[in-house]
């Protein structure tokens, strides 16, 4: 489309299909990362907790500070899960602007006659 030429309701309609597939897409994907993070969550605070139990010797400080460590390759995958389901979760929001413009142009095409 380009924006010299008007829009008629057909171009609209078959934008809004588009983004109808882009939207069912990232919903799908918005909730594969949304399990994807409550497991590397809970795959972290296991490791973290098993690590503080194993721990026998130290300050309580010394045993979080150990389990921590222990932990930190699942708190790592834990976060970037985490910034992924953020990531998709903008993505809805922004096809959903999108989708709300395009819906707006349709109207005022239908209203003008296009």
């Amino acid at each position: 489309m380009s924006l010299i030429e008007p829009l008629n309701q057909a171009q609209i309609e078959n934008q809004l299909d588009a983004l109808g597939d882009r939207l069912a897409d990232e919903v799908e994907r918005y909730a594969v990362l949304t399990v994807e993070r409550a497991q590397a969550e809970a795959d972290y605070k296991r490791r973290y907790h098993r690590a503080i139990l194993q721990t026998t010797s130290g300050t309580v400080a010394q045993k979080e500070a150990h389990a921590h460590l222990r932990a930190a390759d699942d708190f790592r995958n834990w976060k970037i899960a985490e910034a992924q389901e953020k990531a998709t979760q903008q993505a809805l929001i922004a096809l959903r602007t999108r989708i709300e413009t395009a819906r707006t142009i349709s109207a005022n095409v239908r209203a003008a006659g296009g």
